[in-house]
Order: C-alpha cells, then sequence, then structure tokens
C-alpha cells in the first residue's frame, strides 16, 4: 500500500477547507493508482470506474475529516475497499462467489493483483463450500458473504432461527473437515477481513 507522502499534507489541509483545485490535484495524483488496483479486483470496467468515482465523491464528502500526516491514500483504499466488498456481497452466483473470495485474499495479503496461488488458493476454498448440501450452502452464504443476519435468513428461507444456527453449525464442522486446520482457519480469516 502507497505510504503517506509529505508533499500532500498542504493540499489535505486545503481541501480540508474546500479547496477544489486542492481536490483536483489529489485526484490526478491518486486516480491511476487506485484505477490499477480496482482492476486487479473487479471484472467490469463500468464497475471499476463507478466506484472508482464513488470513492473520490466520498473524500470530498468526508474532507473535513481527513487528517494530513495520515495522507489520503489509506483512507481512498479503505473507502474503495468497501465499495468493492459491497458489491460482491449483492451479487450470490458462483462466480462472483469464487471472485469475492480471490477479492478478499488479494486485499487481505494486500497484493497489488490477483497471482496464480492466490487463485488456486480460494478455488480450494470455494471448492469445500461448494460440496455443502445446497440449501445449507446457501444459509451459509447469506450469513458469511452477504451479511444477513440469522433472524433474516431464516425469514428468507421460511425457517426458524434455531435451524439457521443448526445449518450454519454443520457447514462450519464440514468446512473444517474438509479444508484441514490451516485452510479452515484462512478460510475464518477471509471471511472475518470480509465481513468487516
Amino acid at each position: 500500500m502507497k505510504d503517506s507522502n509529505p508533499a500532500d499534507h498542504s493540499l489535505i489541509e486545503q481541501l480540508r477547507a474546500g479547496d477544489q483545485i486542492a481536490f483536483t490535484k489529489l485526484y490526478e495524483m491518486y486516480s491511476p493508482i487506485l484505477l490499477q488496483r480496482l482492476d486487479s479486483l473487479l471484472p467490469d470496467q463500468d464497475i471499476i470506474l463507478e466506484i472508482h468515482q464513488t470513492a473520490f465523491i466520498r473524500i470530498w464528502s468526508y474532507r473535513e475529516n481527513i487528517r494530513s500526516e495520515s495522507g489520503i491514500w489509506p483512507l481512498l483504499y479503505r473507502i474503495a475497499r468497501n465499495l468493492v466488498i459491497d458489491y460482491y456481497r449483492e451479487s450470490s452466483t458462483n462466480e462472483a462467489i469464487k471472485q469475492a473470495l480471490m477479492t478478499q485474499a488479494t486485499l487481505f495479503y494486500e497484493l497489488e493483483e490477483i497471482d496464480d496461488s492466490t487463485r488456486e488458493l480460494t478455488e480450494r476454498l470455494y471448492s469445500a463450500i461448494d460440496r455443502l448440501p445446497e440449501k445449507r450452502k446457501a444459509i451459509f452464504l447469506l450469513c458469511k458473504f452477504q451479511g444477513k443476519s440469522y433472524e433474516e435468513t431464516a425469514k428468507l428461507h421460511g425457517i426458524s432461527i434455531g435451524t439457521v444456527k443448526d445449518h450454519m453449525a454443520k457447514a462450519m464442522r464440514f468446512l473444517k473437515q474438509e479444508l484441514g486446520p490451516k485452510m479452515y482457519s484462512l478460510l475464518l480469516s477471509l471471511l472475518s477481513f470480509y465481513m468487516g
């Protein structure tokens, strides 16, 4: 991740005061970096541009709370990361889940781009999830990937909260058994990172 640039400090102070020229200069400095990062995380150019623009709009909205000593990049990156995660949360297709896992792994390790080892790792994780019984898999994905509560998931499936809890406990036991301790720990870390 890009370190804070001392030269940014005065621009950030001007941005905090609502200076649009300072905002434009910061945009020109960090726009290519953000585009490059988003290009490695997202499959569609329109989505990349939409998240890119939204991230900068939020920087402008949050400008009064930006601390010059922290630099602009950590905040911009965090905003963009959350937008990427939200994008994948909205889709529950198999391909989107695979891509979400790859994105999580890439962000978790703060890699510049997805490489073959990340792809292989996430394929193994997804393959284990895909072997869950169909209903259990659907409940697991709702709770762990789409951020639904047990109560919301129960309503969506027309079942009790207790049944959702039972499915989740059995799903986690199955994944631990299928993946082994190391891979299971990694999955938990990625899910925790993703839900955070």
